[in-house]
């Protein structure tokens, strides 16, 4: 298997992605990020860190967490995936929440920040302006970035797939306070 990260960016992190986890997530949780991020860096402690990620995450819904928790096996040399298969579940428990509130199922179709323009003002500010973030800094551009960042050499760090697996499952906690349906979908219950 081709590296695509190297040992030498594993701890690196984009300030935008650092910033919206120093406001989401809560102390506790940016020092267990912190910790399973180093913990992947090292031969001898990567696959207990790897399972203690995945047991986190946890295995559904089926699709697309499922694939989201596979990709974490690939850590820490291989990224996007990971960080794709993330934002594709944040993407349809908003897809969830928006066709709760609308009552259109029209709402599933749309992407990410489409439904996201249709919530403003529909959710509270911070989750909005976090899921806004989210997408913009993350999740558009595991699915469409193809030019790498000057200095580095390659998109996501395995330090930033931490991060943002812990920010999706605070985000996916919101959601699902706020929507009888994105809970069901998020526990894969389907009356």
């Amino acid at each position: 298997m081709r590296k695509t990260c190297p040992p030498s960016e594993y701890l690196k992190i984009d300030n935008n992605i650092k910033s919206l986890a120093n406001e989401i997530l809560s102390n506790e949780e940016i020092f267990e990020a912190e910790t399973i991020s180093q913990s992947l860096e090292k031969k001898s402690s990567r696959l207990k860190a790897i399972r203690f990620l995945q047991k986190k995450v946890g295995d559904r819904p089926k699709r697309p967490i499922y694939y989201a928790n596979f990709e974490l096996n690939y850590l820490p040399y291989r990224t996007r995936d990971a960080v794709r298969y993330a934002g594709d579940y944040i993407d349809q428990l908003v897809k969830c929440l928006a066709i709760e509130i609308w009552g259109n199922p029209s709402y599933g179709q749309k992407s990410l920040g489409v439904n996201l323009r249709h919530l403003h003002n529909k959710i509270p500010e911070l989750l909005y302006s976090g899921l806004e973030r989210y997408n913009n800094w993350i999740y558009v551009p595991a699915k469409h970035e193809f030019k790498i960042k000057e200095g580095r050499k390659h998109l996501f760090t395995s330090k930033e797939v931490v991060y943002i697996y812990y920010i999706t499952l605070k985000l996916k906690e919101k959601i699902v306070e706020i929507s009888k349906e994105a809970k069901n979908y998020s526990e894969d219950f389907y009356p």
